[in-house]
């Protein structure tokens, strides 16, 4: 699963670390976003965690939904699964 998490404020360069596997932008409106190229339920967990620990202010989690080409794909692989 890919998920995106919003916090309220910037993240310094320094804090990056502790947010292992995930990618860290800091937007224009004020927050700052983490993006996860590619995680399960306790990376998430973990980010949450980490973001409770900080003190920062949660905004919003967000799931990233797969392209449709994808899913597609993915629908196809289970029918054939399936069928054995």
């Amino acid at each position: 699963m890919i998920y995106k998490i919003r916090v309220r404020g910037h993240l310094d360069s320094c804090w990056f670390d502790w947010f292992d596997g995930w990618e860290v932008s800091n937007l224009e409106n004020g927050e700052a976003l983490l993006t996860s190229a590619s995680t399960d339920q306790a990376a998430l967990h973990g980010a949450l965690n980490t973001i409770r620990d900080l003190n920062l202010t949660l905004i919003a989690v967000a799931e990233v939904k797969h392209s449709a080409a994808t899913t597609k794909n993915e629908a196809t692989d289970s029918r054939r699964c399936n069928s054995r």
